[in-house]
């Protein structure tokens, strides 16, 4: 299974790590399809939750509101959260691209030192503010979509 779709209903502080030997973690109170190649996983109304997938995923969709983020040790070859609101992302040990699509919302995106990463603005009246360095060579592309849309880059401390 390489395609995750993961809907997160309700304010809540999630955790998403890569788990090194192929399983998917999920608490109880989640609702779970899958098939061969897919996954859907759908929570509701948990403040505080931790998933588990495997650490090379090909895609990856989280859907989000006004709730926290914390992303560790995957590999993707495309991170998308839909986020509505006000979200905190932290990333860290990750590799591939991440695109944020937002309306009319903010998000804190907190990187860790030694993470290398590019910026890309699409949509309408969108901003992304970052005084940290970026390299827009390397595969680590921050892509902010959608419409009247901030995101702010910070250093993880």
């Amino acid at each position: 299974m390489k395609d995750y779709d993961i809907k997160i209903k309700g304010k809540s502080e999630v955790t998403l790590t890569g788990t090194g030997d192929n399983t998917i973690i999920v608490p109880s109170e989640a609702k779970l399809d899958s098939t061969a190649n897919k996954a859907d996983i759908d929570i509701r109304d948990v403040s505080r939750v931790t998933l588990g997938i495997p650490k090379d995923a090909e895609k990856v969709e989280i859907s989000l509101e006004d709730s926290s983020l914390v992303i560790r040790d995957l590999t993707f070859e495309r991170l998308e959260i839909d986020g509505k609101g006000h979200i905190v992302i932290d990333i860290e040990n990750t590799n591939g691209p991440v695109d944020i699509n937002m309306v009319s919302g903010t998000a804190d995106l907190k990187v860790h030192e030694g993470f290398p990463f590019g910026t890309s603005l699409k949509g309408k009246n969108n901003r992304i503010e970052c005084d940290i360095p970026t390299d827009c060579t390397c595969r680590n592309v921050i892509e902010l979509n959608g419409k009247d849309s901030v995101l702010n880059i910070t250093r993880a401390r």
